[in-house]
């Protein structure tokens, strides 16, 4: 899992995929299933790593991602300057060289995911 905070947009939460393709196809999957909905993310912490919970606060839907790693500094930085209910974005995301990127979904820049907030559950 990353998250990336910035001063003048919108802070996300990406999981990190292996391939542009596995990150853009579970992506796609995901936006068919629940356009237009928004979700609450929980963040647990279990033994080391992240199982992260969106649940939609408009809809029915629920996706879960279970033993995701994390760099601990983000999640600190994410508590200092995010409050619980801080709208985000949620994306799937994938490692080139050194930095990540959002894939493309179906040759174009995906729709990302809306978070109304979050809680860490330890």
């Amino acid at each position: 899992m990353i998250i990336k905070l910035y001063k003048d947009a919108t802070p996300r939460i990406g999981v990190v995929y292996p391939s542009e393709y596995q990150a853009g196809k579970a992506y796609e999957q995901i936006t068919q299933l629940h356009t237009g909905e928004i979700f609450h993310a929980s963040i647990e912490l279990i033994r080391g790593l992240i199982t992260l919970t969106l649940k939609s606060v408009t809809g029915s839907g629920k996706i879960v991602y279970k033993d995701l790693e994390f760099k601990t500094e983000q999640l600190k930085r994410l508590q200092a300057f995010c409050k619980p209910d801080t709208k985000m974005d949620f994306i799937h995301v994938f490692k080139k060289g050194d930095g990540y990127f959002i894939p493309k979904v179906r040759f174009k820049a995906p729709e990302l995911l809306k978070l109304n907030g979050y809680e860490i559950v330890y």
